[in-house]
């Protein structure tokens, strides 16, 4: 297990987490171990937007899409 030291932490930023570690009935320890594994389980937006782009299959071409359109508009 690693070791992480958080350094010019503002007393207010402090004192605003030990009060809602006391809320969650955590040390402060916990809650911000907590709080950290949850940001590092959250994937990135770069990652969600690479991942979606994969799993798209369409391969489609401007005047393709733009034929489409105009046979919409010429049936309604």
């Amino acid at each position: 297990m690693a070791t992480l030291y958080v350094r010019d932490l503002s007393e207010e930023a402090l004192a605003e987490l030990k009060i809602r570690a006391a809320r969650n009935r955590q040390s402060l320890q916990a809650y911000a171990r907590a709080l950290l594994e949850q940001e590092a389980a959250t994937p990135s937006i770069d990652d969600v937007v690479a991942r979606i782009r994969a799993r798209v299959s369409a391969r489609l071409a401007t005047d393709e899409v733009l034929a489409d359109i105009e046979a919409g508009r010429r049936r309604e």
